[in-house]
């Protein structure tokens, strides 16, 4: 059969008892766990038995975040392959397919050098075609407008659900069987998950499967979907997008939670150790972090779909930073759990707050440009991160100082939110009206 027949077909049967949208948000959902969890969550069970066998310092270990960025300048071209029919698709087949190889290779590494070219350089780039903060929310604003929040919240769940699968799971296999061997079963687990899923299911846009977004039989508003496919909205092009101070602003807001995510991500299990809990402690504590976090997310969804984004963002970032100062000063594990709780429930609203934003400010249509223009940004300050993480630890032997710092980021993120305005719909009309003269 035809692939093009045997995607009617799919799209025929799923399209009988839900939106088909949904099958797309199950993709994002499904990457984005699995990545997150390995590469996020997941990675922090790798420092101290690595680092032991390999004489590799935590510093040292945090630097693989640097050699993921040795292929970021072809993420702008990878989000103009969002924009194309087919591209999200093979980019995450090929993707998991060389992420999935490259987590087995890591099980043979003997040094550090390569260590940081198997994992940095081949697994950083499978990652970035697979998606991050690109390829699923990129989508998922192409298939919802009305329902983008709780859309967006679903599929990002994922990240969490991440800590609270896929972390667990590295965990128990790098104590009962070592690290190496968790290197070869994550990869299995990537690889066999993600392609035949992404295969099947991923779509490009509702126009591509001839339905209209958020699975209405008529675009809102009356207007024609040949005049106007996004509906009520107004997409504006990447060079558009670029003339607005919203853009500048959304991105260093979001390079703000790059930088501050992903060191509490990596450091978090050692740093708990390093207070005097057990690693078992250590692992509860982030599995029940990244289970609020999972929890959270759909009401900070629907959130989004009531109260204005930049609002919402504003609070969910302030309070992300409040909560997780509490690590610091925790000492007792009544104190950890409160972390736990607290910053999980209010760290789990900001991949969907700010992707809804995105989407809100500048439209559906070219937000993998868009996507693909921002985020190498967030992806090199977040990349010194744990590297910094690591170093202030080698200089002072504690955490501390560093935590303390992301959680200014995390505050400074959501105050920066407040200046953010979603330039008018008649300002995008001009702005694209004056683009076309031009040309």
């Amino acid at each position: 059969m035809h692939s093009a027949a045997i995607d009617r077909a799919v799209e025929r049967f799923l399209s009988r008892w839900v939106f088909y949208g949904w099958a797309v948000v199950l993709v994002t959902f499904t990457t984005s766990m699995i990545t997150a969890g390995i590469s996020g969550y997941g990675m922090g069970f790798f420092v101290v038995p690595m680092g032991e066998e390999l004489g590799i310092s935590r510093t040292e270990f945090s630097g693989i975040a640097l050699f993921r960025l040795a292929l970021l300048p072809v993420v702008p071209f990878l989000g103009m392959l969002v924009d194309r029919k087919h591209g999200p698709r093979v980019m995450i087949v090929v993707g998991s397919i060389v992420a999935g190889i490259a987590l087995m290779f890591t099980s043979c590494v003997n040094t550090l050098w390569e260590f940081y070219i198997i994992q940095g350089v081949f697994f950083g780039l499978a990652t970035h075609a697979m998606g991050g903060m690109l390829i699923g929310p990129s989508v998922i604003s192409k298939w919802f407008i009305r329902m983008r929040g709780r859309a967006m919240a679903v599929g990002t769940m994922g990240i969490s659900t991440g800590g609270v699968v896929i972390a667990p799971l590295s965990g128990w296999v790098v104590s009962q069987y070592g690290w190496r061997t968790a290197w070869v079963v994550l990869g299995f687990v990537l690889m066999l998950a993600l392609a035949p899923l992404a295969a099947l299911l991923m779509r490009r846009s509702p126009e591509d499967a001839g339905m209209l977004p958020d699975g209405d039989s008529q675009p809102a508003d009356g207007i024609s979907a040949d005049s106007n496919p996004a509906g009520v909205e107004v997409s504006l092009t990447l060079k558009e997008a670029m003339r607005t101070r919203s853009l500048w602003v959304l991105m260093i807001v979001q390079a703000l939670t790059h930088l501050s995510l992903m060191p509490v991500m990596f450091h978090q299990v050692a740093y708990i150790q390093d207070k005097g809990f057990e690693i078992g402690a250590a692992t509860t504590i982030a599995t029940m972090m990244a289970f609020f976090a999972v929890v959270s997310k759909l009401p900070w969804g629907i959130l989004c779909e009531r109260v204005h984004v930049r609002w919402v963002t504003a609070v969910c970032l302030t309070s992300t930073g409040l909560a997780l100062m509490l690590l610091v000063v925790a000492q007792s594990m009544w104190m950890l759990v409160a972390y736990a709780v607290l910053f999980g429930l209010m760290m789990g609203g900001f991949t969907p707050t700010l992707n809804v934003a995105w989407a809100t400010y500048f439209g559906r249509k070219h937000m993998g440009a868009i996507r693909g223009f921002v985020t190498p940004a967030g992806n090199i300050v977040g990349a010194f991160g744990p590297i910094f993480a690591g170093w202030t630890w080698s200089e002072q032997s504690s955490y501390d100082f560093s935590i303390t710092f992301f959680a200014l980021a995390w505050i400074t993120g959501g105050l920066l939110m407040l200046i953010a305005n979603v330039p008018s719909r008649q300002a995008e009309l001009a702005v694209a009206e004056s683009a076309a003269k031009a040309t």
